[in-house]
């Protein structure tokens, strides 16, 4: 029975696939001028809806607003299947400037049918002015969604055991992180100014959490339940020269952004946080083939840190071979490869057989108190399936070991994992 409802799930998502249009232009394969007829309709929807909504006119230059949307499902070990709709509104601020980036404004939700129910629903806007000169973003989002904690540390987070009933909280989160970025006298290097505003609250803990001393160490006589509020401001850089962002072939990542939480603000949380994440695609010899690497850090200061703002590894994006949040603590660093590649099949199933691909990877992690003191190796390795609805939107099918727990888990979802 949990087999054949899988599979329905399976059909039903690459049958509901609408269409996501990328802002960077990019040669579109012409392997792939076979289309569904179902996609087909849909993207010929959208098309119309943009056309009554923005009262769209015929431009050869396509500078009038557009309008999207993305139906997705994600499967993920130990939380199952979650579904979502996003939409998204691109746009210029300024449709005189040539030069100007499209701006955008995305809204999804998501939900999953968990004990309790859970659901988010999140908003990124970005903004360009000035001749790309000036970047406004912000990240919006509210959720109420079931979380599992193992406490902090290795030894904490080997092994684990899913038990919902054991080791899950609900988390009631909401959140807002505008940031103003300048660029930097190059046209993908900008930075500036971030402020983050947040409020958490963990609602129902189980056994395991409420009895976990650093849990314990943060709620004092407060009961059961815990409230942090955060409010910080920091500083942000970003070097984006990908050709397109969630599918790339070619081109380079580098974030970096260190923030201070005070109560100063009218927080109670009282710690730092410093992220730097790189990342970089090289298009091998032939049609889409790709070796793409990430050396992600992530570090937390502090002595009274909402265990909620711990860093972690394990996850759909974060590290394939570990659960979501399993290992938690205030260092972590990890490095990945990956090789990706679609098939070549010149024949008449050419058009159909060269939608597929297939990725492999290996990775390594650590984590620890600090960024100088780590307590374990955390290896993992993995393969996975591709099948391109459209060009540079992939459905993902991956299967990830990690050999210190022994753990085997599967994922679904959309995109590839960095």
């Amino acid at each position: 029975m949990g087999k054949t409802r899988d599979l329905v799930i399976f059909i039903i998502c690459m049958l509901g696939i609408g269409v996501v249009q990328a802002q960077q232009q990019y040669a579109v394969d012409s392997t792939l001028i076979y289309e569904n007829p179902t996609l087909g309709k849909m993207l010929e929807l959208q098309a119309n809806l943009s056309d009554i909504v923005f009262k769209r006119e015929s431009s050869i230059l396509d500078r009038e607003p557009s309008f999207r949307i993305l139906p997705t499902v994600k499967r993920i070990p130990g939380y199952g299947f979650s579904f979502g709709l996003g939409g998204a509104v691109s746009f210029y601020t300024d449709k005189t400037n040539l030069r100007l980036r499209r701006s955008e404004v995305p809204l999804y939700v998501s939900v999953a049918f968990t004990k309790p129910f859970s659901y988010s629903i999140g908003c990124e806007p970005s903004f360009y002015f000035a001749s790309n000169a000036i970047l406004l973003k912000a990240e919006i989002s509210y959720r109420d969604w079931l979380e599992y904690y193992f406490g902090v540390g290795y030894s904490t987070g080997h092994k684990p055991e899913y038990e919902k009933d054991r080791y899950t909280y609900e988390s009631r989160l909401i959140r807002f992180k505008p940031s103003l970025q300048l660029r930097m006298g190059n046209d993908d290097l900008y930075g500036g100014l971030v402020v983050d505003v947040w409020n958490e609250q963990v609602k129902d803990p189980e056994q395991f959490v409420v009895s976990d001393p650093d849990y314990i160490k943060l709620v004092g006589n407060a009961g059961e339940a815990y409230s942090a509020t955060g409010t910080g401001v920091g500083l942000n850089m970003t070097y984006d020269t990908r050709d397109v962002p969630n599918d790339a072939y070619r081109g380079v990542l580098l974030t970096a952004e260190t923030m201070l939480y005070t109560t100063a603000f009218g927080g109670n949380a009282k710690y730092g946080t410093l992220l730097i994440d790189y990342r970089q695609y090289l298009q091998l010899g032939g049609r889409k083939q790709v070796l793409a690497w990430n050396v992600t850090s992530n570090n937390v200061f502090g002595n009274n840190v909402p265990f909620m703002r711990y860093a972690t590894i394990g996850g759909i994006n974060n590290f394939r071979g570990y659960y979501n949040y399993q290992y938690r603590d205030k260092s972590m660093l990890t490095a990945q490869v990956e090789y990706r590649y679609w098939l070549q099949v010149n024949s008449n199933w050419g058009v159909l057989l060269n939608r597929f691909g297939f990725a492999v990877w290996v990775g390594t992690g650590v984590i620890g108190p600090n960024p100088v003191k780590y307590e374990a190796l955390l290896p993992q390795a993995g393969a996975g399936i591709r099948f391109a609805l459209r060009e540079r939107l992939n459905f993902r099918f991956d299967v990830a070991h990690n050999p210190v727990d022994d753990d085997t888990m599967w994922y679904i979802s959309f995109s590839e994992a960095f």
